[in-house]
């Protein structure tokens, strides 16, 4: 095996099991070598939402404490040199064990890490013994390598030997283990931040989840917990929810938090509304007391699972939640702010506090929660009742003190501006910047394919709405293949597909207009290529009569935003599914309103049609009189 090759095999995600096959093999030297590459660190660090829930289940007493202090060692006696020069082959285990929390505390003492080349043959005889090591003795290695000064990497010379035996010896002894045992060992990976990267501690959840009817509440609480921290969702989370559903009521809103961050961090909606339901009437009744982390982690979970509500379950979350702003932090007022967006649920209210401790805090608030205010308040089409906030955000945006967190978040920045559009706000300085040929290249990269669909909004409304400024323009060959990347194909009644409720109700609207006008004068198509889905177009004469469209919109120019081909009226009627149209109003979302606007401004005209009125119409006579009235409109309006 070449070095090369080796290092392919290193580099590699699944790199624990060739470290496996390697661990006391002839290349284990030019194994250690490699750890020192300073490009194959990975940073240790134990998040801050997670220091708050393990502490949370610490303070209930069902977890181990892992913010034990260290207690001091009687080492004066010994010396590295010396306990370093024994030939410890031929030591019994029981002594490497109980010397290697002695040599841990003499490194500390004199900033030696366990990296260090000297250590290599004494760490191969501890790693080699562990197979004969008591459950205690193994227990014993988690909190003596706690006390060897940090690594830089969980990948470090000999650091990853120590726990990657570990990890080994775990899974051989986990179906002698009680739920409660594995989950102690799980957390003593969890202590030493290689949680993510431990077959045991996924195996584990693996079957604590498979084995759901038979935990306890607690048990409930620290499998989801560690979820969480794998961010890897097991095949059976499912009756892991069943039963968190079964025993809600016997957890506090702190737990309920924890395990709503399980659900989120491993990207799982919850299945069932009523839970989610329940999730958010516990927060009702603990708002005035709910800290921010556990809210802000329920919130998420909230927003991720609930898609259409029924009832206004949101909308009386925010009404309580609206008192509390003033307390809470930027980013937990942002995710309260984003909760009613997945559903469409405005609350003035709430949006107003929410835009008004953010205007005071606004040197303090990051460009990312800057991005989730603007997607959130573009959404709703609202401008908050103090207009100085949008002022407020884009004097922040222009400040030389964001240069540098705009070098390191370019995407978030972009996506702030392209937001802006949707509350029909396009600021040319700043959208100039974001389309810079340098900026992109700093942010995405040389190659276009990876340019986010916030430039391609950017660049289409920037040709749009600035026509007479010098924002640089994507060529067409990247604007073609960036189209290619971010539309859908338009719905085709030729093409056998399981289509979704949108894209059925774009054929039944095709297939109505052209029984009445005919099949060469109603065509499918996509004009405006930022925007997924494509429009149905028409077109009438100035004397309102059908005329054919025939191919002016054919794929020849596909990729490029259209203007009307000649002076006729173009009439484009734009299909607006379940979440067009913010809850309980017939106002349109910020994503359609500005879709119909861009439209009109090209010189369409263009129309949004309802999906909650076109389901109303119970014959196909009922929908054309609909659809012909909306032409109309469309046509009056422009």
């Amino acid at each position: 095996m070449t070095i090369y090759k080796f290092l392919r095999l290193f580099t590699h995600l699944q790199f624990r099991n060739q470290f496996r096959v390697i661990r006391n093999s002839q290349y284990k030297n030019i194994f250690r070598n490699l750890h020192e590459s300073p490009k194959l660190y990975v940073k240790m660090f134990m998040e801050h939402e997670n220091k708050y829930a393990y502490n949370i289940m610490q303070n209930q007493g069902y977890a181990v404490n892992i913010n034990f202090e260290d207690s001091k060692m009687l080492i004066t006696k010994h010396s590295i040199q010396d306990l370093l020069s024994q030939d410890w082959s031929k030591n019994i285990s029981k002594n490497i064990f109980e010397t290697f929390p002695i040599l841990g505390a003499l490194c500390a003492e004199q900033n030696l890490c366990i990296t260090d080349k000297m250590f290599d043959d004494f760490i191969d005889n501890l790693t080699d013994n562990l197979k004969v090591a008591s459950d205690d003795e193994l227990k014993s290695i988690f909190y003596s390598l706690l006390k060897w000064p940090e690594t830089e990497s969980i990948r470090s010379r000999n650091y990853i030997e120590v726990w990657a035996a570990l990890d080994d010896e775990c899974l051989r002894r986990i179906n002698r283990w009680s739920y409660d045992e594995m989950l102690t060992y799980v957390t003593l990976f969890y202590m030493l931040n290689v949680t993510r990267v431990s077959d045991f501690s996924y195996k584990c959840l693996l079957k604590l989840s498979g084995k759901a009817k038979k935990l306890t509440p607690a048990q409930l609480v620290k499998t989801m917990f560690f979820i969480g921290v794998q961010r890897k969702s097991p095949k059976d989370i499912h009756n892991l929810e069943v039963c968190i559903t079964d025993h809600f009521d016997k957890f506090t809103v702190d737990e309920l938090a924890i395990i709503s961050m399980g659900f989120f961090k491993s990207k799982t909606p919850i299945r069932n509304m009523e839970l989610v339901t329940n999730l958010a009437n516990k927060i009702i009744d603990n708002s005035t007391s709910i800290h921010e982390i556990s809210l802000a982690a329920l919130l998420k979970i909230i927003r991720y699972s609930m898609k259409i509500t029924t009832d206004d379950t949101i909308y009386k979350l925010l009404d309580k939640l609206q008192y509390e702003v003033p307390r809470l932090s930027v980013m937990c007022n942002v995710h309260i702010a984003l909760v009613g967006t997945s559903t469409l649920t405005l609350h003035e209210g709430c949006l107003n506090a929410i835009a008004d401790m953010v205007s005071t805090s606004m040197s303090q608030t990051r460009l990312k929660d800057l991005e989730r205010l603007a997607l959130t308040f573009g959404t709703f089409n609202f401008k908050p009742q103090s207009e100085d906030f949008i002022s407020i955000m884009l004097h922040e945006l222009r400040k030389p003190e964001r240069e540098s967190e705009i070098n390191l978040h370019g995407r978030s920045f972009a996506c702030c501006i392209a937001y802006l559009g949707l509350l029909a706000l396009y600021p040319k300085d700043l959208m100039y910047k974001a389309l810079h040929p340098a900026f992109l290249e700093k942010t995405y990269g040389k190659h276009c394919i990876a340019y986010g669909r916030e430039i391609l909004t950017l660049n289409n409304t920037a040709k749009i709405f600035c026509k007479d400024s010098k924002i640089s323009q994507l060529t067409d060959k990247e604007l073609i293949i960036m189209a290619k990347k971010y539309t859908d194909y338009v719905p085709d009644e030729n093409y056998v597909k399981q289509y979704n409720v949108t894209e059925r109700m774009f054929l039944d609207v095709l297939n109505i207009l052209r029984e009445a006008r005919g099949n060469d004068f109603v065509k499918g198509g996509h004009i405006l290529t930022h925007h997924q889905r494509g429009d149905i177009i028409l077109c009438n004469d100035q004397k309102g009569s059908a005329m054919p469209v025939g191919d002016k919109f054919d794929n020849k120019y596909f990729g490029l935003t259209r203007y009307p081909p000649d002076d006729h009226i173009w009439i484009v009627l734009v299909i607006g599914g379940r979440n067009s149209f913010i809850r309980n109003t017939k106002t349109p979302s910020g994503q359609f309103k500005s879709k119909i606007r861009e439209l009109n401004t090209l010189g369409f005209c263009a129309e949004l049609i309802s999906w909650e009125v076109l389901r109303k119409c119970e014959t196909k006579e009922a929908k054309l009189e609909y659809l012909n009235n909306l032409i109309e409109g469309a046509i009056k309006n422009k």
